[in-house]
């Protein structure tokens, strides 16, 4: 029985590897950037197509510098000199009106 649940997984691998060689055959990004809209689609590659063009390629897109030293994350324990994002609200600017909108959604 683990035999066939191993070969359903190499299958399932195999079809999400041609899916992501479509994918890339279709709109020229890196693998790693296929297998995001893919895997955010559930590697429905139909999806994943219609998702990538609809979101306007990469321009919507934001990727973070990856930190200097590797894959290790370091943190400061320290004060940030940046202000820190805690929620939407943070990246909205302030609007003078906002507190008459708040009541009513209350």
């Amino acid at each position: 029985v683990e035999a066939d649940g191993s070969e359903k997984e190499q299958i399932k691998m195999a079809s999400q590897e041609e899916s992501v060689r479509e994918f890339v055959a279709v709109t020229g990004v890196e693998e790693e950037r296929a297998r995001f809209f893919l895997e955010s689609a559930g590697w429905n590659l139909q999806l994943a197509l219609g998702s990538f063009f609809e979101d306007g390629n990469d321009d919507d897109i934001i990727t973070l510098p990856q930190p200097e030293g590797g894959s290790s994350v370091t943190r400061s324990t320290g004060p940030s000199s940046q202000p820190r994002v805690t929620s939407f609200r943070d990246l909205m600017p302030e609007a003078e009106d906002d507190s008459d909108e708040e009541e009513g959604q209350r």
